[in-house]
Formats: structure tokens, sequence, C-alpha cells
């Protein structure tokens, strides 16, 4: 498929999703009113904003994160060999399955899903500030896909930005009391991360009110999320036997790191010194006037609980920024409420140019903003594994090459002749027999999992050859 013909396709989408019948409620009047919800101006230029702001990034690479690059290898084996297994545990059925259809295309249109969804989540936002009549909500659906972490997970593979398409999808669906589509989000968002069912009792609170707190509808209806989740979530259910609630364990993080990585690494150095600063310029002018207003509406209450659910989540498993995507929306929300337009128009501003200028981390500062700080790493990744596949196909035929978690990267990339060169991620028995056997000889890079597997065997220790030394990231 060509670029022109892919882009075709989204246009083709937009008119599908403009020919929807859908109910929209007019909280002004109170009034049920039948409506067309056509796809106007200003959604057509946030959709184009995006999709431009992003076609330079998505042809390097799939992604630094690793995960992305096994999501499509799973996709491939299904496709190719038509064995589902998932690509970390506890599964990502919707992606790994998607990249089932598509893992064969080029770097920039795999990469071009995520910008869909990206697009997708940031029209169903603009469509709940406009049912709440919110203001500058053209300027915050805008400025959603330029916070940092969500700019940068819609130019890459990774599922972060999917899942929070069908969660503003299933929240926007459930405002206009269209259940059963709600329902079919709601299960396709956790098809795309699991983790996200921590967000049950919020969507059951807010449905409470927006049912007329009609408890019996609600529990149906809440019966009904968690169906979808279990059906969408089936094809994990079945490979495994129920046994996919792997954890990898949790990374011990100081108070600094949890600050870093909630803040820096989510909005950028700008975006959170204007976040900031705008909350002590509102401080110590107005104090905060229109506080009272968050302790009305159970929608704000709402906002207050999925940022509540999805920062416990994130304190007790501090392993990725991308764990707080899902409470950027209602961040904004709330700080829409207390600060005046034109703070609130500062702050929207910073996070505009957050992801193109000013890195930092624990190690150093640049001037380049995340998103080019990213492509480096990329390049850098990249590079090492360009280098690893010449020593791989240099290797002797009758070796066993351990690769640890660079493994579906290096797959993907390296075109290799399997019946010439068995790359492995980890030791199996039999590959342990055959190379204490001296049948095969062991060669290996050092990543995290080749030195866990030393340290329980000391196989790498008596029987391995170092083919090529750890990835060091030049930061």
């Amino acid at each position: 498929m060509t670029k022109v013909e892919f882009f075709c396709k989204i246009k083709l989408y937009f008119y599908i999703f403009e020919d929807l019948q859908l109910e929209m409620t007019d909280i002004t009047d109170k009034k049920l009113m039948t409506a067309k919800p056509q796809i106007n101006r200003k959604e057509a230029i946030i959709a184009v904003i995006i999709l431009l702001s992003r076609i330079p990034f998505i042809f390097n690479s799939l992604g630094q994160d690793l995960d992305g690059w096994r999501e499509v290898y799973s996709g491939k084996i299904l496709s190719e060999y038509h064995i589902y297994n998932v690509s970390r545990f506890p599964g990502y059925p919707f992606p790994e399955f998607v990249f089932s259809l598509f893992h064969q295309q080029p770097y920039w249109y795999l990469n071009s899903l995520s910008i869909i969804f990206t697009m997708g989540a940031c029209l169903f936002f603009y469509r709940i500030l406009e049912y709440f009549k919110v203001s500058l909500s053209f300027l915050l659906a805008i400025i959603l896909s330029f916070v940092p972490i969500i700019y940068l997970n819609s130019t890459v593979v990774i599922d972060y930005n999917w899942s929070l398409f069908f969660m503003l999808g299933s929240l926007y669906f459930i405002l206009i009391k269209k259940k059963w589509v709600a329902v079919i989000f709601f299960g396709l968002m956790i098809s795309c991360r699991l983790n996200n069912a921590i967000f049950l009792p919020a969507f059951a609170f807010l449905a409470y009110f927006q049912f007329g707190k009609n408890l019996k509808e609600t529990i149906i209806f809440s019966g009904l999320l968690v169906l979808s989740a279990i059906i969408f979530f089936l094809p994990v259910i079945v490979r495994y036997e129920g046994d996919f609630l792997h954890s990898y364990g949790t990374e011990s993080a100081s108070l600094f790191s949890l600050f870093s990585l909630s803040t820096l690494y989510v909005y950028g150095a700008i975006g959170t010194l204007g976040i900031l600063t705008s909350l002590i310029i509102q401080f110590f002018t107005d104090r905060f006037k229109n506080i009272q207003l968050l302790l009305k509406g159970h929608f704000i209450g709402f906002c207050f609980l999925m940022i509540f659910i999805n920062f416990i989540f994130f304190v007790k498993y501090p392993l990725e920024s991308g764990y707080l995507i899902p409470s950027i929306p209602f961040i904004l929300i709330i700080s829409q409420r207390i600060l005046s337009d034109k703070l609130m128009k500062f702050t929207l501003l910073s996070l505009l140019i957050s992801p193109f200028l000013i890195s930092v981390n624990a190690k150093n500062f640049q001037i380049k903003g995340s998103i080019f700080v990213n492509e480096n790493y990329e390049d850098q990744e990249l590079q090492y594994c360009k280098t690893l596949i010449q020593k791989i196909k240099s290797a002797p035929e009758n070796s066993i090459i351990h690769v640890g978690n660079f493994y579906e990267q290096l797959v993907l990339m390296g075109d290799f002749d399997f019946k010439k060169v068995k790359l492995i991620n980890n030791l199996s028995p039999e590959n342990i027999n055959l190379i204490k056997k001296g049948e095969k000889k062991l060669y290996y890079i050092e990543t995290s999992n080749s030195d866990a597997e030393n340290e329980k065997t000391h196989l790498f220790n008596e029987y391995g050859t170092l083919l090529y030394p750890k990835f060091e990231l030049m930061r």
C-alpha cells in the first residue's frame, strides 16, 4: 500500500465517522435532541494539525521501547504460523492482532496507526469538552496531543494512545447514553492495556449519575463492562488457560524519581514549569476563587477519581511514565476549572512548546526537546542492532546466540536464515544440554536476561563467548 492510498484511507475514516447518527444531550436546557454530529471545521483542523506534526517522526523506527517491537513480532508469529503468543504478560490482544494484519508494512505505516488513534482520542476529548460547554475546548483538544508523553507515543507503535482512544470513546458514549457502544469501547480499552481495568469504579460512578442515579441500571451496565472486557481479552484467557497475571515485580523508586517520572517525563521541562507557574500566579492573585466549582458536579468528581486511581497505581508500579497517560485529559479539565483563561492559555502554550524544546533528566540538560532526544535514542538503538546483526550473521552455523530482550527487534530487522542461525532470548533445557555436550557453541550479548540466567546457571561464564558488549545509551 502506498502512502497516498494510506492517507486516503484516513480521509475515508473521517467521512464514515461523519455519517454516524448519535443522540446528543443539550445540557443547557436539559432536553434530549437527536443531532448529526458532523465533523466540523474545528475537528478537521485538530486532525490535520496532529497528522502533520507527526509525519516527520514516524519513519525512523518502531520506537525505543522494545515492547512495541514485541507487539509487532507477536503479530508476525500469529500471521505466519497461526500461533498466538502474547508479546509480554499480561497480554495486549488488540494491538497484537492488529499487527498480525500489518506486520510486513514499513515503519511509517505501523507508526501511523498510533497517529490515527491519537487523532481519534483528541476528537473524542473535544466532543466531551463541547458536551460540557468547556471554554478553550478547541485549544485543549489540540494541546492534549502535544503533551510530550502523548506526542512521543503517537509516533511509535506502543499502545498507550490506542488505549486512550478507547477510554475517551467509552466515556463520550456514556455521556450521550450510547450504552452498548460505550461497553464495546471499554472492552477494547482493556484489550489494549489490561491495567486500565482499574478505572472500572470510576466509570461505574459516572454511569450512576448519567443514568439518573438508577442503581439497578448502573449495576447491569457495570456488569456489561466487565463482560466486554472478558470477551475482548478472551484470546489471552483461552491461550494461557487463565495463567496470564504474571508480575515482573515493582521497581523501587525514590520520591525524586516518582516526581520526575510523573512531571518531567510526562509534561516535559517547559510544560511542568508552565503548569507550576500558572498555579502559583493563580494562588497569589485570585487564590483559586473557582475552587468551589470543583466541589460541584459529578463529572468533576469522576475526573478526580480517575486521577487518584491512576496515580495510586503508578506509585505501586512506577515502571514507565506512560502509565500516567490516562489521567492527563482529566488534569487538563481540572486545570481549566482552576485557572483563569489567560493563565490556562499560558499553560497550554508551555505544553505546546514542551516536546520540542529543553529536555531534563537525572543525568543531563539538553536544549532539544524530548521528541528530538528520543529520535537520537532510536538511532543509537538501531545502529547497535545493525552492527549486532552483522556479528550474528558472521557467527559459526552450529552456534546458539543468546540475544535476550533484543530478540524481537533483531528478528524484525535482520532477515535471518534460521536454518543457519539460531537466536534465543532464554535458554531451554534442550539448549543447555546441547551446549554442555559441545554440540552447539554459545554466543551471547550482555543483556538483563543473560545476566539473570548466568546468575542461575553460570553457563555463560563456563561455555559462552561474548559476541557483543551491552547496549549503553548515550544520554
